[in-house]
């Protein structure tokens, strides 16, 4: 997978236009709009429409909503070889195993494959459609075949949200990191803070004299993984402190 900073802006374009994500005789008009949707969404405009449905009506344009761009620009063929002509390196989704359809790849083991291949050549991803997914002969075609994770409870995935799942994956991988929005407080400001407290806790005679001796080291640990792991930020360090400032007021 990419490191950060590996890929450029045009390196993200050119990956992303080999990119086929190809629909086999899509039953609903919503979900192939659904479908243009999630693609725009994840910066994918190449959609191929193997014998669909009618799906330039209401429907269609209403579950696209701003992604009508793409759904009018989808290539429509007669048959799946048509789709994959010229095609460097096809992929196919299943849900289903068996003889016929071995070996299948997880999802995390394939996207590494289409992500590199993507680079240089043509890649169309195939979708089968809602009811029973891509036929045994249709997977034949393929290179690689994968599935998308689900739980055992609910293993069939709605078509475009197995598009959305393939897609987000890619666009993430390819995204460029994002700097953290965050700049935590600075170490020694935390550590104030965490001195203040104790005071504060001595103060309100949280551990008595008895205790004290080993119940206050315990404590202070305890509480610094807390604050540990909330990461705190300057603001809320200084908010806290303010608190801290008001406890000893009302206790002297």
């Amino acid at each position: 997978w990419p490191r950060e900073g590996f890929w450029s802006e045009s390196m993200e374009s050119k990956a992303r236009k080999n990119i086929s994500i190809v629909l086999v005789e899509p039953k609903g008009a919503g979900n192939v709009g659904s479908v243009a949707r999630v693609m725009k969404n994840t910066g994918f405009r190449n959609l191929v429409l193997v014998n669909p449905v009618p799906y330039k009506n209401d429907e269609g344009f209403s579950m696209a909503c701003s992604a009508s761009d793409v759904l009018l620009k989808a290539r429509e063929v007669e048959t799946l070889k048509q789709a994959i002509k010229e095609i460097h390196f096809i992929v196919g989704t299943t849900r289903r195993k068996g003889s016929a359809r071995f070996p299948v790849f997880t999802m995390d083991e394939a996207l590494p494959k289409i992500f590199s291949a993507s680079k240089k050549n043509s890649v169309s991803i195939l979708f089968g459609r809602e009811d029973r997914g891509l036929e045994n002969e249709e997977t034949l075609f393929c290179d690689i075949l994968f599935e998308i994770p689900a739980h055992r409870d609910m293993m069939s995935l709605n078509l475009s949200h197995a598009v959305f799942a393939v897609c987000h994956a890619l666009f993430k991988a390819e995204a460029p990191r994002v700097p953290p929005t965050l700049k935590f407080a600075p170490r020694e400001e935390v550590l104030a803070m965490h001195e203040h407290f104790e005071r504060v806790l001595e103060k309100l005679g949280y551990a008595d004299e008895v205790k004290k001796g080993y119940l206050m080291p315990i404590l202070t640990r305890n509480l610094r993984k807390i604050f540990g792991r909330t990461m705190l930020v300057e603001k809320e360090v200084n908010m806290l402190r303010g608190i801290f400032t008001r406890i000893e007021e009302k206790i002297r």
